[in-house]
């Protein structure tokens, strides 16, 4: 499972994958070597614009570091071209210092920050822990439970890999996200009733107990696996 919680940096850090696409064998190297002492696990990267499609697919990345100038392509076109095909995590692009008109372009282009070249690293890893947290706070971000998918703006959990899916109440994408969120933390029913009832009057945790009910034969419907588990005093999604 992918998963960052926005109430913990090193959580966000270990569980986020990361692409970067710079022509610059050298400025990858220094990236991926003080990314990783940052803690950051799972990184790859890209040379030429050539290679990015095939690398996209299985590197998955929660956020993307993008130079604007590579020399079989332009970032702000490729930008473009990555959120017309639908990537809709964070894209970070590098820019020349002082190039004001193309960060306008990169911003326009679908770019969520930008960072000058010298870059300064903490700086940069600041704005990378930045984003991600800001993106999985995020209602239209889509997360993945097992081999399911998740938007809880729309409230459908898709199967991954095929057409089926299983539409959730207002209540049950509530509940789903708020356990997501705090994985790999349980989460106590008192928790859960403050978030998603916000203690009304006359809500027990037996009302809650019933829409967890709901959740999961709605996720059995879907997987085998089971995703959401009881724990002592309360629940927590599986690894």
């Amino acid at each position: 499972m992918q998963v960052l919680s926005p109430s913990d940096g090193k959580e966000v850090v270990s569980s986020s994958r990361l692409l970067i696409v710079v022509d610059d064998a050298y400025l990858r190297a220094t990236l991926r070597q003080q990314l990783a002492v940052e803690g950051f696990n799972d990184v790859f990267e890209v040379g030429v614009v050539a290679d990015l499609d095939k690398v996209l697919s299985h590197a998955n990345p929660d956020l993307i570091l993008l130079d604007i100038q590579m020399p079989d392509g332009n970032g702000i076109d490729i930008c473009q071209r990555l959120r017309r095909n639908g990537f809709a995590k964070p894209i970070v692009m590098l820019t020349a210092k002082g190039a004001e008109g193309d960060i306008v372009l990169g911003l326009e282009a679908g770019a969520n920050d930008y960072i000058t070249k010298p870059l300064r690293l903490g700086e940069l890893i600041a704005r990378i822990r930045t984003q991600l947290r800001q993106f999985r706070a995020s209602d239209d971000a889509r997360f993945e439970i097992g081999n399911l998918s998740f938007v809880p703006a729309n409230k459908m959990l898709h199967e991954i890999g095929s057409e089926r899916m299983q539409p959730l109440t207002e209540k049950e994408a509530t509940i789903l996200k708020f356990l997501y969120r705090a994985f790999p933390n349980d989460v106590t029913k008192d928790e859960l009733l403050a978030e998603v009832w916000g203690f009304q009057n006359g809500v027990s945790t037996h009302t809650l107990e019933t829409h967890i009910y709901r959740l999961r034969q709605k996720i059995s419907r879907l997987t085998k696996k089971q995703l959401v588990l009881t724990i002592e005093k309360g629940y927590r999604l599986a690894d």
